[in-house]
């Protein structure tokens, strides 16, 4: 009636995967860590990594700020 030890036949579902699969080389890391551009639009855009930020003037001058403050954070933790 039933046959519980049958191997189910995948072969029309699953591939058959080949026994040595050739070694993909990774790409290397670029020494470029960040840049900064103009877009079209005369945006300002900061590319680091795969993320790039586009932002107006008055962003810009917000981001400089926040990061001054954290400059001047970092300089007085060493300091202590």
């Amino acid at each position: 009636m039933f046959d519980w030890f049958k191997k189910p036949a995948y072969a029309n579902v699953v591939p058959i995967f080949p026994d040595q699969v050739t070694y993909v080389e990774p790409p290397k890391a670029e020494e470029l860590h960040y840049s900064i551009g103009i877009t079209s639009e005369d945006r300002i855009a900061l590319k680091i990594g795969y993320t790039t930020l586009t932002m107006n003037r008055k962003g810009v001058e917000h981001l400089i700020q926040q990061l001054s403050v954290f400059r001047d954070q970092l300089d007085e933790e060493d300091e202590k």
